[in-house]
């Protein structure tokens, strides 16, 4: 009996872990496409930030919406759990961002 429940546990556990990692492939494919679509439009280096909200923004929120599920499932507080993902996508815009100014031609 204990051995169902927690092989059930871990299928959720998977399941939402997939939903997350998911989420961040696709915000990740995204990032990096529109740094490819930032250099074709000549895009400038200020202006990268903004270009990558626009562009990104939906994958954005559907990776921050995983993440937050994920951790609230796990019972983090809905305040710390959303901070968390906040933090982590703009450490991605602004690994993006730093990958696209150093493409630029000095």
């Amino acid at each position: 009996m204990i051995g169902l429940a927690l092989v059930s546990a871990m299928a959720m556990a998977s399941l939402q872990t997939a939903a997350a990692d998911s989420s961040r492939k696709a915000f990740v494919t995204c990032l990096h496409d529109v740094v490819e679509k930032a250099k074709a439009d000549k895009v400038t280096a200020d202006g990268f930030g903004a270009f990558a909200d626009a562009q990104c923004g939906a994958a954005a929120n559907s990776f921050k919406s995983a993440m937050v599920s994920f951790d609230v499932k796990n019972k983090v507080p809905r305040k710390s759990a959303e901070a968390d993902a906040q933090s982590a996508i703009d450490d991605y815009l602004a690994t993006a961002a730093d990958r696209y100014k150093a493409s630029l031609p000095q």
